[in-house]
């Protein structure tokens, strides 16, 4: 089970700003509603202040940023109040030490003044000036950080983020709406940055997660798996944010499927089958239409089962290969889906188990070079792995060795908790003698390899 996660202070502000917001054009400037709503906004502020000369915020490429912190997840939650920023000119907001509680209800008022009313006073700074606002400091737009910032993402922000981006696409597709690709944008920009950091981060996060292969985390997954094989072999930022898109979109033809095919808990019948079979198809009508980044969007959700031999679905003829990205994204969504939570009669794979069949498929299900650098870069043995030492432990692997694919970083555990840190590619007289289910001796890996909550 994932467990809550605690909202930081700087989500906090940016919800209470955004329903301050909201509230301020739904009820009169008297109403309890409204009044409560600045009250709190206030709190929250005088918090994120009280022991800081300022604090501010920025908002890149559709994206807010505190200071040089990317905010992938308060930007996709408060996209109202992002575009209410954006369309006032307001690409930056800095709240100093001292600020009033008239002067943060100003810049309330400021975000519901219409954008004719503040052409006319000269934009937002003269606007808040002439309230007499001298602790809060506004500047326009940019499209992108200095090149000389060095960007930070928590990557539990991204990892939500996209959780969040991919159940909004599928909502999309399935009432036949516009996808909207910029939100697709926020998140993948901030995975991209979080697996150039550090690569095992969001490999922790996915450890877990009760999903099965047609829910919004799976989606997520396979485009993190895919951006860490993309990253693996050389490709740049834009073509990162060209695969993560085909990833992140790969199954979206199953919203053309019956939700009741797709949920059914049993096996399939060959007709079952083969309606199931058509969602690539689906996926690639979908996406056809797609402008930019949509279009490699389209190919891989057209060709992730087809394999590397040409021998899967749907048969295209007159093509040798999948493209490079069909084929990545086809490695990220066959160990995800065989490794995640099965509503059907098959049992989830031990994901050390999962590397072995996959190696298997090399050179006809799946491209033999992509392959070994899944294979090398997942290790034999997966972060979230539950394996048994030679000396009869059990221990979860926290991330693979750059060195030895069998010699993993673990945990060691002494009756289901944390007792130690061995590395194996250091301890070469330890080694892995066996994967273990959790499920089978009833150990928790999530609750094992994720950080402690911070206190409330």
């Amino acid at each position: 089970m994932t467990r809550a996660r605690q909202p930081s202070v700087t989500a906090t502000l940016l919800r209470y700003l955004a329903t301050a917001s909201k509230h301020h054009t739904m009820y009169p400037p008297e109403h309890p509603i409204v009044k409560r709503a600045l009250e709190d906004l206030v709190q929250v502020v005088d918090l994120l202040v009280r022991d800081r000369d300022s604090v501010t915020f920025q908002i890149y490429s559709d994206t807010f940023f505190l200071e040089n912190q990317m905010l992938p997840e308060e930007s996709l939650r408060n996209a109202g109040l992002l575009t209410a920023c954006l369309d006032r000119n307001v690409g930056l907001f800095a709240l100093q030490h001292g600020i009033t509680p008239s002067e943060i209800h100003a810049f309330v008022g400021l975000l519901n003044t219409s954008v004719a009313e503040l052409r006319k006073a000269g934009g937002a700074e003269p606007f808040l000036k002439g309230q007499g606002v001298e602790h809060i400091a506004v500047g326009p737009p940019r499209d992108a950080p200095p090149t000389d910032m060095p960007i930070q993402v928590e990557p539990t922000s991204a990892y939500e983020a996209g959780h969040t981006v991919a159940q909004d696409l599928r909502a999309q597709a399935t009432r036949r709406q516009p996808l909207d690709m910029n939100k697709a944008r926020v998140f993948l920009s901030a995975a991209i940055e979080v697996v150039l950091e550090n690569r095992t981060a969001l490999l922790t996060l996915m450890t877990g997660k009760n999903h099965d292969e047609s829910s919004s985390y799976h989606a997520v997954n396979v485009a993190i798996l895919a951006l860490l094989m993309g990253t693996r072999l050389g490709l740049e930022r834009d073509a990162l944010m060209v695969l993560g898109m085909g990833a992140l979109l790969h199954d979206i033809g199953k919203v053309r499927i019956p939700q009741s095919l797709l949920n059914r808990a049993t096996w399939l019948s060959t007709e079952d089958q083969d309606v199931l079979n058509r969602h690539p198809v689906h996926g690639g009508n979908i996406l056809r239409d797609l402008e930019g980044l949509g279009r490699l969007a389209a190919v891989c959700a057209l060709e992730h089962h087809i394999h590397f031999d040409g021998g899967g679905y749907p048969r295209i003829v007159g093509k040798a290969r999948p493209h490079l990205f069909s084929r990545i994204v086809a490695i990220a969504d066959a160990y995800d889906t065989v490794t995640s939570a099965r509503r059907g009669t098959q049992r989830a794979l031990r994901v050390d188990l999962a590397m072995r069949w996959i190696a298997v498929g090399l050179g006809s299900v799946y491209d033999p070079v992509v392959g070994k650098v899944f294979l090398r870069m997942m290790g034999a043995f997966p972060v979230g792995s539950l394996v048994q030492l030679d000396r009869g432990e059990l221990a979860v692997v926290l991330r693979p060795s750059e060195s030895r694919v069998d010699r993993p970083l673990v945990q060691l555990l002494h009756e289901g908790r944390p007792a130690g840190v061995l590395d194996l590619a250091v301890e070469t007289s330890r080694w892995i003698s066996a994967g273990i289910d959790p499920a089978d001796v009833n150990v928790d890996v999530e609750a094992v390899i994720t950080p402690p909550l911070p206190a409330a």
